[in-house]
């Protein structure tokens, strides 16, 4: 293993918080408009407007974000393994740990892509509805 080998987790060091400072960002915003969803349920005393579709939208989009923030800090620990096995000169640990870091990462960005995906579907029917109403 070469001597620059112990500075490949320093690249994904810094961007795996970001990631997770943008994904509790994502799951505030959500949280809070579920919340404010549910107060108005409840002070209509009636089944709530929204379509089954936007509950399952919303659903799903909770599912991925869990999901996203789960691999992410699997990722983030995956990575301070290498960091910690390659200290204690295990290289062929270290370097699994490492791959294995990248792969989770790269799980979590592909469910970020899913979820912002839903996001702009959900989005996308609500300008919808605001152009049936103007008309």
């Amino acid at each position: 293993m070469d001597n620059y080998s112990f500075w490949y987790p320093a690249l994904l060091f810094p961007a795996i918080p970001l990631m997770l400072i943008v994904y509790s960002n994502k799951y505030t915003a959500l949280a809070t408009l579920i919340r404010k969803l549910h107060i108005l349920a409840k002070e209509q005393n009636s089944v709530c407007t929204l379509s089954s579709e936007r509950i399952k939208i919303l659903d799903s989009r909770l599912v991925l974000l869990r999901w996203m923030q789960t691999t992410a800090c699997l990722g983030f620990i995956a990575n301070l393994m290498t960091i910690f096995l390659r200290y204690f000169e295990l290289y062929a640990s270290s370097l699994a740990f490492f791959g294995l870091s990248v792969v989770l990462m790269i799980i979590s960005i592909l469910l970020y892509v899913i979820e912002t995906q839903q996001s702009h579907l959900a989005l996308s029917n609500h300008v919808s509805e605001l152009k049936n109403i103007q008309e």
